[in-house]
């Protein structure tokens, strides 16, 4: 709010993993519970509020953060592009239907950038993160995962991302590496104020919303 004059809206999920995975559809997400399964429709039904209100005055953003395991001390950006989307070519990643099969589709429709620069160059997320010395993929310098373990998105991107034509909402799941970032009270301030930072960028750049200060 500090940077933008603007609060977001929050949804948290404060159940363990083990009692339910918002981020499935919900026949694995709650596993037959009727709790669990009332807790995950009351949150995807506050995120889809939160979406109608945002949408009512044009673009916005979605994003759907998250912790991960992998031995590599990186962020893992997901758009619903799959490994093997990812490590092609950008001439290929950049053709319309990888756009199209996208959860930021919306923005990578109205960019003026070639697509694979919208997704892993100077401006794309992992590029802002980059410049704020936080490793990611893709990025500039990781712009492919190879072989190695990556998060593309899951349920939650596909449902509340532009990955339909009339939706006005992009999204991005951030996966997010342990050390140095969620370890300590001091780290995660830290990222949380560089994170806002890379958010206002990436908006300001492919939406126009938020004027420099």
């Amino acid at each position: 709010m500090d940077l933008t004059g603007l609060a977001p809206h929050l949804v948290l999920l404060h159940l363990e993993r083990a009692k339910l995975d918002a981020n499935r559809e919900i026949v694995e997400a709650a596993e037959g519970n009727p709790f669990a399964e009332r807790a995950w429709t009351e949150y995807h039904d506050f995120i889809r509020s939160a979406r109608s209100e945002i949408a009512r005055d044009g673009e916005g953003m979605y994003l759907d953060i998250h912790g991960h395991g992998h031995a590599i001390p990186r962020v893992e950006l997901g758009y619903l592009l799959t490994r093997d989307d990812l490590n092609r070519s950008d001439a290929s990643v950049s053709a319309l239907r990888y756009v199209l099969r996208s959860s930021i589709r919306e923005i990578g429709r109205d960019s003026p950038l070639p697509f694979a620069e919208v997704v892993r160059g100077a401006v794309s997320f992992g590029g802002l993160l980059e410049a704020e010395g936080i490793p990611a993929v893709p990025s500039p310098s990781s712009p492919m995962p190879g072989d190695d373990p990556y998060f593309t998105g899951g349920y939650s991107t596909r449902e509340h991302g532009s990955l339909l034509d009339t939706e006005l909402v992009s999204g991005i799941q951030l996966e997010h590496h342990f050390p140095g970032i969620r370890d300590t009270d001091a780290n995660r301030r830290a990222y949380a104020a560089v994170l806002a930072r890379v958010i206002r960028a990436y908006m300001l750049e492919h939406m126009g919303f938020f004027e420099p200060t």
